[in-house]
């Protein structure tokens, strides 16, 4: 039980934790796309820099990279935004690890509670084939009703623990790459606009 136990707290840990971080305002917050793509189309590259700098998050780590390829006139746009996609994709890549632990809880849970039941029934036939316990039905009985908790923790700590794996990765997959698709888009346009066609 005491495994269970440490894979509990470290669930519960994880998701509160990814639900704080991973709310699509925080991933890519649109005041600070707006903002960026104010100073790009004013052509104010080095304030951008620094704006996305001063606000760190997974979409100004991208903007920055294509803010610095900028600074290079003989790269062309198509370079930019090859570039400025994967960097988009990675950084999506990174935010799903992060998730990672809840799937690896749930798969492990199960498998804890189930070894734990198999070291209980032993120890449930091992009290009733001792002298004490020969012909004592009763003894096998609750001996494995004890040992079947684990598994009933096992399984209690797995299905939530899948179960908000599969709303992030759906958040990921759905809100936040969305957002994330659109925001690089736009800025990307407004970087063009301000380099020319290059």
């Amino acid at each position: 039980m005491w495994p269970l136990l440490a894979c509990s707290i470290l669930a519960l840990g994880f998701a509160v934790e990814r639900f704080i971080m991973m709310r699509p305002e925080r991933v890519v917050p649109l005041w600070f796309v707006k903002r960026v793509r104010a100073l790009v189309a004013a052509g104010d590259f080095g304030g951008a820099m620094d704006y996305c700098r001063a606000h760190p998050n997974p979409a100004a780590a991208v903007f920055t990279v294509a803010l610095t390829l900028n600074e290079r006139p003989a790269i062309p746009n198509e370079v930019i935004r090859s570039t400025v996609e994967d960097l988009g994709a990675r950084e999506m890549d990174d935010i799903a690890l992060r998730i990672k632990p809840l799937l690896v809880i749930s798969n492990i849970s199960p498998l804890l509670g189930l070894l734990g039941t198999i070291f209980g029934i032993i120890k449930a036939f091992n009290v009733v084939a001792s002298e004490a316990g020969l012909g004592r039905a009763d003894l096998l009985a609750a001996g494995i009703s004890e040992a079947l908790i684990t598994t009933a923790a096992g399984l209690l700590i797995a299905i939530p623990s899948l179960a908000c794996y599969h709303y992030f990765r759906g958040l990921l997959e759905g809100r936040i790459s969305e957002r994330m698709e659109i925001s690089l888009r736009m800025f990307l346009e407004d970087l063009f606009e301000g380099r020319g066609g290059r």
